[in-house]
């Protein structure tokens, strides 16, 4: 197969930042030497939306609108439409749809495998087409936040096999370490990199080692990493809306709820929607304005037109974006709510600074050790994050060519060089355990089996457990085997308890047919298995001559 000018039998990679809020593609173009993005629909940045209508052929079944046309869609059709699948990977939350008054239910793996397919089709369709290249992507690189939950992850990989790649040939590997391998190609220095990579929908910190090779690869290892999954431009853009809901809330002299389906104010559900969906776009559209200018013009006419027409029209400034303090709950759950009650946007970046002290926390860093930081993902373009890092640091953000927003699609493209090609020189980056793992015992404790930040070398990690478990109570012929991820930095270690404040649970089975004996007699030998893409098998094992063996596919058996 024709690939870029040469031919490998692997087939062609496409690098994804499969984001929350947008996507973006890239390959590696054996010919210049470069990554490059992919236009989708004559754009480099594609709304991560779907929206569902039904097929004017057959009525049975659903065609699919994706991208730009899909978020304007949302604005006419919301209850079809779906946005921001991103923030739902990872958790047993149904999506449902209303397509002509017919309910339709989704996993969010279905709904972001459709959108990975979508990219995958348009961009074998531009390498066909405009770089005359044979073949299809059967194979790809996607880019997670360095702060995924094993769950998340296995679940971006079922999108991914959903969306048509072999499963063979599916990568996952950590956004922050995705956008700095294009800065290390030139790197000729060893330096410690603060990457800051501030999303649609998550935030990361992660501190990085470039160690330069001067006739070798640049050595790249990820030394620690710490963020919040649920802190984005959304959370952002959520400041903005909230200046134009209380406007609103004056102009009907607070009589009517957007968000409460169920109040009797004479605005119909389906009028509710489209207006709130219209009010997060230009909340966007404010942010992104206000990046760049001192004011922004704010006009939804009409906003609503039921029980009467309401019109707003009114100028944002931008220290009115800094410095308003959220008063509304904007359809949030109460948990998110309070996480931003009486939030600013300076209280909302000082979150961001103190995630970044507890990376720096976890590897002993100090600002002084910092020789670059990264800005990563679109909501990093905010000016006020780069006074944020000046006050800290005392120093600018690196000027990188490439767009923040592009950085991290282009840098998987590297890493898709490197799986293509992996005679070709380039850089080398050490993957690593991210978060503590280990088991749940007796008494809610949790017992540390794989520590975070351990090298994993290509054939995958092995470990096995410090001691061994016994059986708690007399003649019993099965035992639990339950998993636990720690996400607080620095947070191993025995005596913490299944309960604390970070502890993730990630799968559970049972080891049966265990030979019954006296409390304590009978032993399990317990090996955790990790993957390059951070997944994890586990493998259970009584000791006795006739001992059984159970394997817990983390990754398939989530409860």
């Amino acid at each position: 197969m024709g690939t870029l000018g040469i031919d490998i039998e692997r087939g062609l990679f496409l690098g994804i930042d499969f984001g929350t809020t947008n996507s973006i593609v890239s390959i590696y173009n054996f010919k210049t030497g470069e990554a490059e993005t992919i236009p989708i629909d004559g754009s480099n940045i594609f709304p991560t939306a779907i929206q569902f209508e039904t097929d004017v052929d057959d009525s049975s079944k659903l065609s699919k609108v994706f991208g730009i046309q899909a978020k304007e869609a949302a604005i006419i059709y919301p209850q079809s439409t779906v946005l921001s699948i991103k923030r739902l990977l990872g958790s047993d939350e149904k999506v449902s749809v209303l397509v002509d008054e017919k309910e339709y239910s989704f996993t969010p793996e279905e709904i972001a495998g459709e959108i990975l397919q979508y990219l995958k089709r348009k961009a074998d369709e531009y390498v066909q087409e405009e770089l005359n290249i044979a073949g299809e992507f059967t194979g790809c690189v996607i880019t997670v936040p360095a702060n995924s939950t094993d769950k998340q992850k296995k679940k971006t990989k079922e999108a991914a096999i959903l969306a048509g790649f072999d499963e063979d040939n599916i990568y996952l590997r950590l956004e922050p370490a995705a956008s700095a391998i294009s800065y290390a190609m030139n790197e000729t220095k060893d330096k410690k990199i603060l990457v800051y990579d501030f999303g649609g929908g998550t935030f990361d910190a992660c501190i990085l080692e470039i160690k330069s090779e001067e006739l070798g690869e640049p050595q790249i290892s990820i030394l620690s990493t710490y963020g919040d999954n649920n802190l984005g431009g959304n959370d952002i853009d959520k400041i903005i809306m909230d200046i134009i809901y209380e406007e609103f809330k004056k102009l009907t002299n607070n009589e009517i709820d957007l968000f409460d389906d169920n109040a009797d104010d004479g605005v119909s559900k389906r009028q509710k929607k489209i207006a709130l969906v219209r009010l997060m776009q230009v909340a966007n559209q404010t942010k992104e304005r206000l990046s760049h200018a001192k004011s922004a013009k704010v006009v939804l006419a009409p906003f609503i037109q039921e029980p009467r027409i309401i019109n707003i029209n009114m100028e944002i400034t931008r220290d009115d974006f800094i410095s308003h303090k959220r008063i509304n709950t904007l359809g949030d759950s109460q948990e998110v709510y309070e996480k931003f009650r009486d939030k600013d946007l300076h209280d909302i970046l000082d979150i961001t600074i103190k995630l970044i002290d507890g990376c720096m926390k976890s590897t002993e860093v100090s600002e002084a050790d910092i020789d670059e930081i990264f800005l990563v993902g679109g909501s990093s373009s905010i000016s006020l994050i780069t006074d944020k890092i000046k006050e800290k640091f005392n120093k600018e953000p690196y000027k990188s060519k490439i767009s923040p927003a592009l950085s991290i699609s282009q840098g998987a493209a590297y890493y898709c060089n490197m799986i293509m090609m992996p005679t070709l020189k380039g850089p080398v980056v050490h993957e690593k355990t991210v978060h503590p793992l280990g088991l749940e015992l007796s008494g809610r404790r949790f017992m540390e089996i794989v520590t975070a930040g351990l090298d994993i070398p290509k054939d995958g990690l092995n470990i096995e457990a410090g001691e061994l478990l016994t059986t708690n109570f007399d003649n019993v012929s099965s035992m639990a085997i339950v998993v636990y991820e720690s996400t607080q930095p620095g947070g191993g270690g025995k005596a913490l308890q299944v309960n604390s404040e970070g502890m993730k649970r990630l799968a559970g089975t049972t080891l049966r047919g265990i030979p019954q004996a006296a409390r304590g007699i009978e032993k399990v030998k317990v090996i955790f298995n990790i993957s390059q893409d951070n997944m994890l098998k586990v493998t259970a094992q009584s000791m006795s001559n006739d001992g059984i063996v159970t394997e817990l596919s983390v990754d398939e058996l989530y409860d």
